[in-house]
């Protein structure tokens, strides 16, 4: 499937009220939660800079994200892994001061990592990634991208942060694009930018043959994506926690189409001539 026809499904199949809803994370997550779908709580949500001000800053836990909530690319989010003698610490140690994280917070109301001129912050649970998943990577987090046709799964892949890609799972960034077989959850094959790897090329764990872990309820939990929010064409991501399983990231109504290279099938094909999950 190339750009223009994948444009074309999308401008048939999701009505503007959908792509709407999911460009708004915080709205997504309340539709998902309302199908029963897995997806990370909001601890504070904040919509304007008086709300700086009255944050139970004593409340939050020593570990979190703070997100935008229409952020692009991933961009304004700062991750707290620990409370030491009055301030945070970053995942090297480093020191965040309440000062930082309100800095932060103005940024995130004044729009700086939106399309919008302004918008809303939101702190959730930190997510650590499960073991399984967690030594196939390089730190970030691994997540999986599963392209849905309505309620079925048709395509999917996990996507793992090098060393190269900043700890970002992100294919352009060189991130390990590795494809997933939808029966199994089973890792088949994997690229590093367009060049086929067995094993990570920083930590040189063998990919093929890994198995994603609770991968039928990775599925269940693509599967809900469509009912929550009315998209018909869509790619979750989806991330597995430590302790919680697997929990929906984000929904997308413009999926990429870099997963068509990574598993080697079309979506086209995918969508015509489905395989089964």
């Amino acid at each position: 499937m190339g750009m223009n026809l994948r444009n074309a499904r999308i401008s048939q199949q999701n009505s503007s009220a959908a792509i709407r809803l999911v460009n708004d994370k915080y709205a997504t997550k309340e539709a998902l939660t309302s199908v029963g779908a897995p997806t990370s709580p909001t601890l504070a949500l904040l919509r304007s800079r008086r709300e700086i001000s009255t944050l139970r800053w004593d409340g939050l836990p020593d570990c979190w994200a703070l997100k935008p909530n229409q952020s692009l690319g991933g961009n304004g989010i700062l991750l707290a892994f620990g409370r030491r003698r009055g301030h945070w610490t970053s995942s090297s140690g480093k020191r965040i001061a309440r000062a930082l994280v309100a800095d932060q917070l103005r940024r995130i109301l004044d729009g700086e990592f939106s399309p919008r001129p302004s918008d809303w912050a939101m702190f959730e649970p930190l997510i650590r990634a499960h073991p399984d998943l967690a030594r196939l990577s390089h730190q970030g987090l691994p997540d999986i991208r599963v392209i849905c046709d309505g309620d079925r799964p048709r395509l999917a892949m996990l996507r793992l942060p090098t060393r190269f890609s900043g700890g970002r799972a992100n294919l352009h960034q060189r991130a390990i694009g590795a494809a997933v077989d939808l029966a199994t959850g089973r890792i088949t094959h994997a690229l590093v930018g367009k060049e086929p790897t067995e094993r990570h090329p920083d930590t040189g764990e063998l990919l093929i043959g890994a198995t994603v872990p609770y991968w039928p309820d990775v599925l269940d939990a693509a599967r809900r994506c469509a009912a929550a929010t009315g998209l018909r064409y869509l790619g979750a991501d989806i991330v597995v926690d430590a302790d919680r399983g697997p929990l929906i990231l984000e929904v997308n109504a413009r999926p990429g189409l870099q997963i068509q290279n990574v598993t080697g099938h079309g979506l086209m094909a995918a969508v015509t001539h489905p395989r089964r999950p």
